[in-house]
């Protein structure tokens, strides 16, 4: 029997019609559902309550419920026990989610027979030297993002590759991101777009100062050191994947590496990277 993890996102799946409709479904295909004590309270399904460590421990595979948003969540919780995640799509076309809710039950079935591919997806993983403390282990999918707070003030920081001077930046921030987080705030920012499965690692600034700072490409084996320059109070954002965020003040130190950890994301219908970009950039 096999054990499969829902997580649906409460806010497009208010009323819990498609997680009920999944349920119903595994059941009958002789699964076991398994959903966090949150959701099953919420959907009066308490009878598929387990505790949320449990559930990434233990199934035998994810089903990311809700877009690439809820799933980029699911996969930074998923990582360290290397669960394979099912994104089924209940918003607009994602990038990651490419299966959508009205053939769930047929894309379940393929994962079922093994009629699947799977895609390992590179994280990051970023420790934060804040005196006195030092904060490890922040994992993100798309990006590690150093931003300014609620100050009008520019950032001032030292960008370091392998500990080698690379540039001194005055921008809004700094976005370093993976190739699945190319086509996120990284676009947006004039970042270049990264093909999937390449190993390496954009450095884009955000609104720079001056025009000749341009994005830079990496291997993903090299680390990135940004130093906060901050001489005043005014403080700075890092957040990962634009979901987990901190605040911090004055003169910091941020190093990002790849991690050893992936997001596997499970694909029964691959779309080809190319015609996902061509419909999200509108040609």
């Amino acid at each position: 029997m096999k054990k499969v993890g829902i997580l649906p996102n409460i806010e497009k799946d208010k009323d819990f019609t498609i997680t009920k409709r999944l349920i119903k479904y595994l059941l009958h295909k002789n699964c076991e559902p398994m959903l966090t004590s949150q959701t099953a309270t919420l959907s009066h399904l308490e009878l598929y309550s387990q505790e949320e460590e449990e559930i990434y421990k233990s199934a035998d595979f994810l089903i990311s419920l809700g877009g690439d948003g809820t799933l980029l969540g699911v996969g930074r919780r998923s990582a360290k026990y290397s669960k394979p995640i099912l994104g089924i799509n209940l918003g607009n076309l994602g990038f990651l989610t490419a299966e959508e809710k009205d053939v769930a039950e047929s894309a379940i079935d393929k994962v079922l027979q093994g009629q699947y591919t799977i895609e390992k997806r590179m994280m990051l993983e970023a420790t934060v030297f804040a005196e006195p403390k030092r904060i490890e282990g922040l994992l993100a999918l798309n990006d590690v993002c150093i931003t300014r707070g609620f100050s009008s003030k520019i950032l001032e920081f030292n960008i370091f590759v392998n500990m080698e001077y690379v540039d001194t930046l005055r921008a809004d921030g700094v976005i370093i991101c993976t190739p699945t987080g190319s086509t996120a705030y990284n676009l947006s920012a004039g970042g270049p777009i990264l093909k999937t499965d390449a190993e390496i690692i954009a450095i884009t600034p955000i609104c720079p100062h001056t025009l000749t700072s341009r994005p830079i490409i990496i291997s993903a084996n090299d680390k990135i050191t940004v130093e906060i320059c901050n001489r005043g109070k005014e403080d700075f954002i890092i957040s990962t994947d634009g979901q987990r965020s901190m605040s911090l003040k004055r003169r910091n130190v941020v190093q990002v590496k790849k991690s050893q950890y992936f997001t596997t994301i499970m694909k029964t219908n691959p779309v080809s990277f190319y015609d996902v970009l061509r419909e999200k950039l509108g040609r």
